[in-house]
């Protein structure tokens, strides 16, 4: 296989900057992770900025379809379309040459991958539709969920680890609870297709995240965002933005879409939750109330969003190999 340095760029699929340090990291689809030091010399951070990376974090096979970083920096997950779940040790601005820990997590690709707040388990969703728990530290198992009928696409916490959320191409997003691993609610978003993962302009749910506050759940996937209350489930507001979605760590501010994608400080307290008919069926609620700070042109299947852990920097994939970072005034 040709190094990274001469081979070609493809897609990057997921972007999540370290926590504590100024590295920035993203799933590609050539079996392996790409890595950047923002500080270094020959890369520029500033608005529309692309950025070449090396490669680290090799799989068998296929894409890295998923990765997170722990809370404290010192490790980092990733998941495959090779079935296997490795843990890696972080330090040094990079990730170590070989997996601490290394498990065939799902029968299918591990698509779905998140660590606890406070670093001690992971949970991943596969295309096996299973939801499964892992201790964070050996990736030894905890617990199998099911729920989904449908291919699994994300995971989230809640920032007080109390529950996590799973979302996935049946339309749904399933409620857990940390500690019993019941399932505390369904949520209807919509848009369920059996495509199995390839194109996220038909997905189910493509994408998901919890605000700072811990008080809405955003889903992207279909050309719709949807945002819900999460100790309800209630729709509370909705735009047109496809595929991606991601809320700010620090400010109430979310960024939303794909081809095309925006940056919208919102405003939850003009939040209107859908009301239901005679028969008890949900209306639409209103649009996403706030002030749109930017419009990105990123071009065609874009993927991956996130901002940095001050909130300063946004990270946006791209299908060409290259990560745009851009400055959050």
């Amino acid at each position: 296989m040709e190094d990274g340095a001469t081979r070609g760029p493809m897609t990057m699929s997921q972007v999540r900057f370290h926590p504590t340090e100024r590295v920035l990291l993203a799933a590609c689809a050539d079996r392996r992770v790409a890595v950047w030091n923002l500080d270094d010399k020959e890369t520029t951070v500033k608005n529309l900025t692309a950025v070449p990376g090396a490669f680290v974090c090799p799989h068998e096979a296929g894409w890295v379809r998923c990765l997170d970083v722990s809370p404290d920096g010192k490790w980092l997950a990733t998941g495959g379309s090779d079935r296997r779940l490795k843990l890696w040790a972080f330090a040094g601005g990079k990730p170590a040459d070989k997996p601490t820990h290394d498990t065939e997590a799902h029968a299918g690709w591990v698509e779905g991958l998140a660590f606890s707040p406070d670093g001690k388990f992971l949970v991943t969703g596969g295309a096996d539709l299973a939801v499964k728990v892992w201790n964070a530290a050996d990736l030894t198992p905890v617990k199998s969920l099911t729920g989904h009928t449908g291919f699994l696409r994300d995971a989230a916490w809640l920032p007080d680890g109390s529950a996590f959320v799973t979302g996935a191409e049946d339309g749904k997003l399933l409620v857990w609870d940390a500690k019993s691993h019941a399932m505390i609610r369904t949520i209807t978003f919509g848009g369920a297709n059996e495509q199995f993962g390839q194109n996220p302009a038909l997905s189910g749910v493509h994408r998901l995240h919890v605000s700072r506050d811990g008080k809405f759940l955003a889903a992207g996937g279909g050309k719709t965002l949807t945002a819900f209350d999460l100790a309800t489930g209630t729709p509370v507001a909705e735009d047109k933005s496809d595929a991606q979605v991601c809320f700010s760590p620090k400010d109430d501010l979310l960024a939303a879409g794909s081809n095309n994608a925006k940056v919208v400080a919102y405003d939850s307290t003009k939040f209107v939750p859908a009301k239901a008919d005679k028969n008890g069926k949900l209306g639409n609620p209103g649009t996403l109330p706030g002030k749109e700070l930017a419009q990105i042109k990123l071009g065609d299947f874009s993927l991956g969003m996130r901002f940095s852990a001050d909130g300063k920097l946004l990270g946006l994939g791209r299908a060409d190999g290259k990560v745009e970072v851009w400055e959050v005034a």
